[in-house]
């Protein structure tokens, strides 16, 4: 870190406004989710597990084990 430089704490630092990241879901049952950090809703079924969900959002999926980043 440079002298003056302010250390990043935001998430719209880390997540960038307006980036998706496509998850994949590996859960047996279809589940609705309501972002945490937009408030947008996302459907993932068995037939549908990869969705494109907002960075934002992405952050607190991917913190638990039913959510990775789709290849």
């Amino acid at each position: 870190m440079h002298f003056g430089q302010k250390a990043r704490t935001s998430r719209d630092e880390v997540a960038p406004r307006n980036s998706t990241l496509m998850l994949h879901y590996s859960g047996h049952q279809a589940v609705n989710v309501r972002g945490a950090a937009t408030g947008n809703f996302y459907r993932f079924t068995q037939h549908q597990p990869v969705q494109a969900v907002d960075a934002k959002d992405a952050v607190f999926l991917l913190g638990t084990q039913l959510f990775r980043l789709a290849r």
